[in-house]
């Protein structure tokens, strides 16, 4: 029974329906701490997805360290080949990288495990290898109370990512977009925009209407990451004008039921976003 869960979602219903053994060893497959797995079990039931994903960060930061050294137990190290089918969602991006890249990690992974004695930790859903690769290069500075934190903050993004794998849920969002041209002063119009999930999966694609804007993309969104990625190199050179970034991606998290708006504010070598309404 728990094989088919795990590998299809399931309702809150039920969830809450399940007993505690068979609710434990489901939510272990999300994060591998017992105390965490039983913490978020025990709070049942939930009355929206929103409540689950609060509890889980509630109990995640109630954990004391050894409690973190199990959960990341259930983690593989970026790069190396995947144990579980949740790591292998979530590191699909690396597929991509080259072989210098793959050797740069590598030899970031072990130094990072010779500084600070744990797996290197990282949301790696949505991020390209050479994203992941400059993360690792930048933490490999912490020292170590920054890094357990940070780890906390990654453990609770993963675990975030995966319930809502779990757990099906009727909640959805909706997302629009708006892209200015700062240099002109006026909408950028024909601005071709792709959304991704947190896979890389290609969910839809439009262009900026006359007004600059796309009032509907991706239809419903349920809560996760999401990716836009505008081609900006290719307005620019539409009109031709030399520009600095060929594309712009903005990296976005869905966590409540409501309108998301992400716009941007456009020039050849800058650009700028905020969460809109």
């Amino acid at each position: 029974m728990l094989e088919a869960m795990t590998d299809n979602a399931i309702t809150l219903d039920e969830f809450a329906a399940l007993d505690d053994e068979a609710a434990v060893e489901l939510l272990l497959t999300c994060c591998s701490s017992p105390a965490w797995a039983r913490g978020v079990a025990a709070r049942r039931p939930y009355p929206s997805i929103d409540a689950l994903f609060v509890a889980a960060v509630d109990v995640l930061a109630e954990l004391p360290e050894e409690e973190i050294d199990r959960a990341l137990t259930g983690h593989p190290r970026i790069g190396d080949r995947p144990d579980n089918a949740a790591s292998a969602r979530e590191q699909a991006g690396m597929t991509s990288a080259d072989d210098e890249v793959r050797t740069a990690i590598a030899d970031g992974n072990r130094a990072y495990e010779e500084k600070f004695g744990h797996v290197y930790l990282v949301r790696a859903s949505g991020r390209t290898p050479a994203e992941l690769l400059e993360i690792l290069t930048e933490r490999l500075g912490n020292d170590p109370a920054t890094e357990r934190r940070i780890v906390r903050e990654q453990l609770a993004e993963i675990n975030h990512l995966r319930l809502g794998h779990l757990v099906k849920t009727d909640a959805v969002s909706t997302l629009s977009t708006h892209v200015l041209d700062a240099v002109r002063g006026t909408p950028a119009v024909d601005v071709s925009v792709t959304l991704f999930d947190a896979e890389g999966g290609e969910l839809a694609s439009a262009v900026t209407d006359a007004d600059g804007r796309i009032s509907d993309l991706g239809g419903e969104l349920t809560a996760g990451l999401y990716r836009l990625r505008f081609e900006t190199g290719e307005y620019f050179e539409k009109q031709g004008v030399e520009s600095f970034y060929p594309e712009v991606t903005v990296a976005f998290t869905i966590t409540e039921t409501r309108h998301y708006h992400v716009p941007i504010l456009l020039s050849p070598f800058a650009y700028s976003t905020y969460r809109g309404s």
